[in-house]
């Protein structure tokens, strides 16, 4: 994995980098056909509720977006730099997802992600996550916290 610094709360100055992140980190799928809901919208809003958290070191690396609202937490958004995919920030992200709803007092988590999106609907899978529903565009998926 990539040497990350811890990740930290986003600050509202830093909502129009992290949409076109999102965006980017989303647009190969786009450019595959899959036609997927604005992946950025509200992040202005999810910064002001302290819903969103990135990772940096001289440039903005990656974001998670996350509610903990106990009894259950909602990972809204996880989304990687191009320049750093396939350096493990993904799942450092996730991790701290995790990490942050368990702190919080979340029993679950839960997730939707994209049906034609079989990778992650995979990666979720062996992070743990089980499906719980589905239907013509998203896949639910939610894991037990300790």
């Amino acid at each position: 994995m990539a040497e990350a610094a811890q990740p930290r709360l986003a600050q509202a100055g830093e909502a129009s980098a992290i949409a076109r992140l999102i965006d980017a980190a989303y647009q190969p799928y786009r450019d595959q056909g899959v036609a997927l809901p604005d992946v950025s919208g509200g992040v202005d809003e999810a910064i002001a509720d302290g819903q969103v958290w990135v990772i940096e070191k001289t440039s903005l690396q990656g974001v998670l977006m996350l509610s903990t609202a106990p009894p259950i937490a909602h990972l809204t958004n996880v989304a990687v730099a191009q320049s750093t995919r396939g350096q493990g920030l993904g799942g450092a992200l996730i991790q701290w997802a995790l990490q942050l709803s368990t702190s919080a007092g979340c029993s679950e988590i839960s997730l939707a992600t994209h049906v034609e999106m079989p990778g992650n609907i995979a990666l979720y899978a062996h992070l743990g996550w089980r499906e719980t529903e589905r239907d013509d565009r998203r896949v639910m998926m939610v894991r037990a916290l300790p």
